[in-house]
């Protein structure tokens, strides 16, 4: 393990790594609204994930979402990381969060015009940025997106 005095950036990965473990174990969002305006499903035949995702809107806001997820560590923790980040937004800024989210794992920030800004309006989502240099778990990663997004399309705006 590398240890240093000023190893801010090693001790931040670690923090991810403990926070995607930690939302796979005990997610926070995971379950059935009683009663859903729109829902959408994202499935990986490849490996077998799938993800499930249910909303109530209040107006063209995402009051509550919920997740139904089989899979990796990694789908389970980006199912919940991004159904809490999306709460409260319109269906717009979650479309957009959406763009952001796949910008990052892509290393993307070319088309930002502040990158910065961009990455940080993702928050703890930004766990999920060591992912770039694993192009095969993007998929995992964005399982959830795919369901959230099949859930907007159901919404109007």
């Amino acid at each position: 393990m590398h240890t240093s005095g000023n190893s801010t950036l090693a001790d931040s990965g670690a923090l991810y790594d403990r926070l995607i473990v930690e939302r796979a174990r005990t997610p926070q969002y995971a379950g059935r609204l009683e009663q859903a305006d729109a829902q959408g499903e994202g499935k990986n035949p490849l490996c077998g994930d799938k993800t499930r995702v249910e909303l109530q809107m209040m107006d063209t806001h995402i009051s509550q979402i919920r997740h139904q997820t089989r899979g990796c560590a990694i789908c389970l923790a980006a199912a919940d990381l991004m159904a809490e980040r999306v709460t409260g937004l319109t269906v717009l800024q979650a479309r957009d969060m959406s763009h952001r989210f796949s910008a990052m794992l892509v290393g993307d920030s070319g088309s930002a015009p502040d990158a910065h800004t961009e990455t940080s309006a993702l928050g703890p989502l930004e766990a999920f940025a060591p992912l770039r240099a694993h192009r095969a778990r993007h998929r995992c990663a964005e399982l959830p997106w795919v369901a959230l997004k099949e859930a907007l399309s159901h919404v109007d705006v």
